[in-house]
């Protein structure tokens, strides 16, 4: 059962997306490797937030270069496999919708990997980010691209029409939108920050499926030429900091 592009999802859904899609394993793994490394370059504590942390593989990361983390996610599931595998002593998670969503604290830095292609509404959940950060706090996103050079590829194939297009695998996901750096780094401004870093992650030519056994090491090599190409990569990530 797939997400309706345009309704709110619930945490029934959310879970239904998580057994679907497992960071866990195959090439989605892979990918989540590459992202934990570059979040680690610019996540500074003493206190992190993790937002749509799901089963908590970058809390845990995280956890190693700050005093507190803490992971929130809509879906039971995810928090409840986080809580089993990620638990370290300064790791908390809470299951919730972040909209509703109310800490008693502020957070040194707010990261939010894969998850603002999927918000309801883009500026609301920037601006809660925002007010959820101390001064100078750190802002740290991550999202797919819609021109990254599997989708050219595919494009330039006939297999894709539109770069930035939902697809039907983008609403199984229960994406709503996609970005390039440009509209990014505009939602990033729009919502009060300075942009402190804009690149990619990883040069991906071809599908999940099709790169699955390729060897970690050309995949490493990937991730430093993308590096050079960041309107080319797989993700994008955009770091700002809280205007103040």
């Amino acid at each position: 059962m797939s997400q309706k592009p345009g309704t709110v999802p619930t945490m029934d859904e959310l879970d239904r997306i998580f057994a679907a899609y497992s960071e866990e394993e195959g090439f989605e793994n892979v990918l989540l490797r590459y992202k934990i490394r570059e979040v680690l370059r610019f996540a500074q504590g003493p206190a992190i937030l993790d937002v749509g942390c799901g089963v908590g593989l970058l809390c845990r990361a995280l956890a190693g270069q700050a005093e507190s983390v803490a992971g929130v996610d809509g879906s039971p599931a995810k928090i409840a496999r986080a809580r089993q595998v990620n638990r370290l002593p300064n790791v908390t998670y809470e299951c919730a919708m972040f909209d509703a969503w109310k800490p008693s604290r502020s957070f040194n830095t707010l990261v939010a990997t894969n998850v603002l292609e999927h918000v309801e509404n883009e500026a609301s959940f920037l601006a809660k980010c925002n007010t959820l950060l101390l001064p100078h706090g750190r802002l740290v996103l991550a999202v797919p691209n819609a021109t990254g050079l599997n989708k050219r590829i595919g494009k330039q194939m006939g297999l894709i029409k539109d770069l930035f297009a939902l697809t039907d695998a983008d609403i199984a996901k229960g994406h709503r939108r996609i970005y390039d750096r440009h509209r990014l780094e505009a939602a990033v401004t729009a919502a009060g920050f300075e942009i402190l870093h804009s690149g990619g992650i990883l040069l991906k030519p071809l599908s999940h499926r099709q790169m699955e056994s390729w060897d970690l090491k050309i995949v490493d090599a990937l991730y430093e030429v993308g590096k050079e190409l960041p309107d080319y990569c797989s993700s994008l990530i955009v770091v700002g900091t809280k205007s103040d």
